[in-house]
């Protein structure tokens, strides 16, 4: 792979976009933010046009991650797909390295999946001996683990974008994913972590705190690096939603809302806090904690991942009766529900 391959790939997406339904979709994105009548509710999947994409590279994960022209022109290959087609998702663009980012930064072992697997690398947990070293370290080095090459990828992405101003309009590049600061000390400890919000509190809000401050000082470098294109809104995930920074919980799956609230909550709170507000993205089973997380006052979305694992009238509730943004897969378990105010459909849901 070679930058004249690169190139002809990044002429052919130039050639490809048209910048007033980009523009006319980020209006639209704006109306359901600002929760104007949408009957139906916004399906980011639909198209305008039945335009089939032309020819782009197959690339897999592991060769992504192994070269920064390969991630890019991967990530692009989705942008070309919504471009062609004229799709209601925003084209958007990351240094996707996966969930193990954060973790890697405090010395975490890679585990890499088979390349016929086609699917991102996660990372060994350090186990609970290692987390008073890494509490004694303090916050570790931006550049260690992953973190230098996720900044240098960046880097590439705005030289490699720089001469293509419909493209440069166009295509977002969003913030990489840091999960949020529960689901990396998840990450770094391992499943007995669960144990430890009984046996040992303190340690575990110690760690949230510092991973909360690593997830911060990670992100404002991320931000000096790839600035906001405005200072009230994000593109992610081929969506547009208030704030800069898109959190995800997974972890509290397992998790009662008591504890979310004491041992979630507020790190959670001051991520989004620092950075204006923000999102955030729970798979599984969490109405449980719906109330607590939408009482928030930096709060702008949620995005549930599985409404069939849910009681979609309590997080409509709790979401839409906030003026919260609902953000899930179109599932019959809103059947009944309004949804033309407010409500992002992400896909149809596979039940």
């Amino acid at each position: 792979m070679t930058k004249t391959d690169v190139k002809a790939y990044l002429d052919k997406l130039e050639d490809a976009i048209d910048l007033d339904w980009e523009r006319t979709k980020i209006d639209m994105y704006k109306r359901v933010i600002d929760f104007q009548s949408m009957p139906g509710g916004f399906e980011t999947y639909k198209s305008r046009n039945g335009l089939e994409p032309g020819e782009w590279p197959k690339i897999s994960t592991n060769e992504a991650i192994a070269n920064p022209e390969k991630m890019l022109l991967r990530e692009l290959g989705v942008v070309y797909q919504v471009v062609c087609r004229k799709s209601h998702s925003i084209p958007n663009i990351r240094c996707n390295y996966g969930t193990l980012i954060l973790p890697s930064l405090f010395g975490t072992e890679t585990f890499w999946m088979a390349d016929e697997l086609d699917t991102l690398p996660t990372n060994k947990p350090l186990g609970e001996q290692a987390i008073d070293r890494i509490l004694a370290a303090g916050i570790p080095d931006l550049n260690a683990g992953f973190g230098r090459q996720v900044f240098e990828t960046a880097e590439y992405f705005k030289q490699m974008l720089a001469p293509y101003a419909k493209i440069r309009e166009a295509v977002h590049i969003y913030h990489p994913d840091l999960q949020g600061p529960i689901d990396v000390v998840e990450l770094l400890w391992g499943s007995d972590m669960f144990y430890a919000f009984y046996d040992q509190p303190e340690k575990i809000k110690a760690i949230a705190e510092l991973v909360t401050q690593t997830y911060i000082r990670f992100l404002k470098r991320w931000l000096e690096l790839i600035p906001p294109r405005d200072p009230k809104y994000m593109a992610h995930w081929g969506r547009y939603w208030k704030g800069q920074v898109l959190l995800r919980d997974d972890s509290i799956v397992n998790l009662s809302e008591e504890m979310y609230r004491e041992f979630v909550k507020p790190y959670d709170e001051r991520v989004m806090e620092t950075f204006g507000g923000g999102a955030i993205h729970m798979c599984g089973h969490v109405d449980h904690c719906i109330d607590a997380m939408c009482d928030s006052k930096w709060l702008t979305a949620i995005n549930v991942s599985q409404p069939h694992l849910n009681n979609m009238p309590r997080i409509h509730a709790a979401t839409i009766g906030r003026r919260l943004v609902l953000d899930c897969p179109k599932s019959r378990h809103m059947n009944g529900l309004d949804v033309s105010r407010g409500v992002i459909f992400s896909a149809i849901a596979d039940e």
